[in-house]
């Protein structure tokens, strides 16, 4: 057998067992280079002042703490803080309060005559919605429902954390993995360069976009929330991570906020949160304001005057949420940005030209 065949099979059997060793870490620590290439104008900048690589590492490690993760340990903390508080009695009541206005409410006579339905059959389903027996029953689901979410949530921040680690780290010997990986690589150097430039370029228009996406509507809807008394903030975070998701997005929240400012406060501070996220967050901000902050932040990034296709990244966000939960925002443009860099390189391949091609943008 040739050396070089020799050390092959060695390079395969002993990458199978370290994919092996740390497979349990490999999402971690794919999103944590990911996180790394979307911030690494940021780390340049501060390259320019601090030479020392620890020192850069724990600055960006502080600074993805602070701006990513910080919101998100905040929101687990109220949530579960929230639990322990919970008053089965105090919900009783307010689910009491709650049929007892839906029974007062009366429906027009032509609406019945059209579903042929009578006020006694409609009493009778809401009698039978909110029995003691069905209450009980929505308690049980109630909380067995948030046992699963403290348990969800404790492994999504024992995540966070091994993030940062591998973040810290792929910061601290990128310096030196880095070009050792462009030499392994069978492409010459500007090929090479074309791949870790479109992945860098790439989840930095995807990184900035969203995390400028979460604090305008989250920051917006916190406005409106605190003017009757509720936790601005915890409903702001929950709000920015609720407009993350594509369709019905910031949805999920101003619903049912307006349905409990209704039950609490009455109709008026329900239908101001309603006509606020509908005007001001769904059509002014994300239909107008957020394009605008994407484009700048697609021009800033790339340097370029055109923008990257903006429905590709929508899909590919969606379906990296479908596929790996909340970090497919993150994995899944990553995906298809390599897929595209290499595509691009194929073509060069096909064509001999040297020069990177535009397409695809």
């Amino acid at each position: 057998m040739k050396p070089q065949y020799f050390i092959t099979l060695l390079l395969l059997v002993s990458g199978y067992f370290l994919y092996r060793v740390f497979m349990p870490f490999m999402q971690d620590i794919a999103i944590a280079i990911l996180l790394m290439f979307a911030t690494l104008g940021i780390a340049r900048h501060i390259g320019r002042r601090v030479e020392k690589r620890w020192v850069i590492s724990t600055v960006m490690s502080l600074l993805l703490g602070i701006m990513f993760f910080a919101p998100l340990v905040y929101m687990i903390n109220a949530i579960a803080v929230m639990v322990t508080h919970i008053d089965p009695i105090a919900i009783h009541e307010l689910v009491v309060k709650t049929a007892n206005y839906l029974q007062s409410i009366s429906l027009p006579p032509e609406l019945l005559e059209r579903f042929n339905i009578d006020t006694a059959s409609i009493h009778k389903v809401l009698a039978n919605v909110f029995s003691e027996e069905s209450i009980r029953k929505y308690l049980k689901h109630a909380i067995s429902f948030l046992g699963t979410m403290a348990a969800q949530s404790a492994v999504f921040f024992k995540d966070m954390v091994l993030i940062l680690i591998f973040y810290f780290f792929a910061y601290y010997y990128g310096e030196k993995v880095g070009p050792f990986i462009k030499r392994i690589l069978p492409l010459d150097t500007a090929q090479t360069q074309l791949l870790f430039n479109e992945l860098s370029n790439s989840m930095g228009v995807v990184f900035f976009s969203i995390l400028a996406t979460a604090i305008l509507e989250g920051t917006l809807f916190a406005i409106v929330v605190l003017f009757f008394g509720l936790d601005a903030i915890l409903l702001g975070i929950l709000y920015g991570f609720a407009s993350l998701v594509p369709v019905i997005g910031g949805a999920l929240m101003w619903v049912p906020t307006s349905i409990y400012l209704w039950v609490t406060q009455g109709a008026t501070p329900a239908l101001v949160v309603v006509i606020y996220s509908i005007v001001v967050i769904s059509i002014i901000a994300d239909t107008f304001v957020k394009p605008v902050i994407i484009k700048e932040i697609d021009q800033k990034m790339l340097k370029e005057n055109n923008t990257r296709n903006e429905m590709l990244v929508f899909f590919s966000i969606i379906a990296g949420l479908t596929t790996y939960g909340f970090w497919g925002m993150i994995i899944g443009p990553a995906i298809t940005t390599v897929f595209i860099a290499i595509l691009k390189l194929y073509v060069q391949f096909q064509t001999g030209s040297q020069t990177p091609l535009k397409e695809f943008k």
